[in-house]
């Protein structure tokens, strides 16, 4: 897989192959993987006293936000085949990157991978760790290129 910015403002993503592809279509598994969501997990100690305004309040709102997110990378990916070039813009940049995030942190919490060196992880984790690096590292391409208003 190649990635990189268009001087037009967008990220092009080729594929080389349906390796590259299966990695793309996993931040939408990754993010799903965990026991619950993402969102319900923020709330973990949280004082119990704002516990039930979490619930009633925030919880809803973030939950269609998180799920909006994973739903336009679905999208993008969906007529997707090997070989195909497909781009980020920036409207969808904000989507993407949150989709990333949320994989991240999904296979971080799975694993422990915070502070793990990948080359020490064998297995199932270390791919999740390689996965996790390339959301990150796709993640920064988005901030640098198509959210901080900066070009390159």
């Amino acid at each position: 897989m190649k990635a990189a910015p268009t001087l037009d403002g967008r990220i092009r993503i080729d594929l080389e192959d349906a390796i590259d592809l299966a990695v793309l279509r996993a931040i939408v598994a990754d993010a799903h993987g965990r026991d619950g969501d993402l969102a319900t997990h923020l709330a973990d100690g949280i004082d119990p006293e704002l516990s039930e305004d979490w619930a009633d309040y925030v919880l809803p709102e973030l939950q269609a936000s998180f799920n909006a997110q994973l739903e336009t990378i679905a999208g993008a990916l969906s007529g997707v085949t090997p070989g195909d070039t497909f781009f980020i813009g920036r409207g969808d940049a904000e989507a993407w990157f949150g989709g990333l995030n949320q994989a991240r942190l999904a296979l971080e919490g799975r694993f422990g991978l915070s502070g793990t060196d990948t080359p020490e992880l064998e297995g199932e984790a270390r791919s999740a760790g390689i996965r996790a690096h390339f959301y990150q590292m796709l993640q920064g391409m988005l901030l640098h290129f198509l959210m901080s208003g900066g070009n390159g």
